[in-house]
């Protein structure tokens, strides 16, 4: 299995993060490089290697929900999560002939260093814990059930799909 995980902040995101009027293509195209490209590139590397072992294999990219729900100043990186999705559903159809199957586990706001870093995070937070039925803010633990799920012989017919797991945020 091989699992992409990718976001890039600071300086390289400056034009990336913010607002869509002030949005710039330098960091756009920053924030493209380190999440779609870096799939791009880490898949076919581990396609490489699973194909030595010949029996198959799993290939997941983390996403964010910042595609799928407005995210105040999101929209460079939800826009390119999306497309990192999309990059999941073409790379499923194209390798499941060598038995490798590609998804994408879509993660709500998770309480990490990168969100951290969000101008506003205390707001964040405060507007995860009101609209999650579960009355709090993910973690990275959340994820690695979704994750093991998909690396595991249990989802052996599951590919190219995005499995989100959000506390319950994105369906109010």
């Amino acid at each position: 299995f091989f699992v992409s995980n990718a976001i890039i902040s600071g300086r390289a995101v400056v034009g990336g993060f913010g607002p869509f009027m002030r949005l710039k293509p330098r960091g756009l195209n920053n924030i493209y490089t380190a999440t779609v490209d870096a799939f791009v590139v880490g898949a076919q590397e581990a396609t490489k290697r699973i194909e030595k072992h010949g029996d198959g294999g799993s290939i997941i990219s983390m996403s964010s929900t910042g595609n799928l729900v407005y995210t105040p100043n999101y929209a460079g990186h939800g826009t390119n999560k999306a497309a990192v999705e999309a990059m999941v559903r073409y790379a499923a159809a194209e390798l499941g002939d060598k038995k490798i199957r590609v998804n994408a586990v879509s993660g709500g706001p998770i309480d990490t260093d990168a969100l951290k870093a969000f101008p506003n995070y205390e707001e964040v937070k405060a507007e995860v814990i009101r609209r999650s039925p579960l009355s709090r803010m993910g973690d990275v633990t959340d994820l690695t059930g979704a994750c093991l799920f998909l690396c595991s012989g249990e989802s052996s017919w599951l590919t190219g799909q995005t499995i989100v797991v959000d506390g319950g945020t994105t369906f109010q």
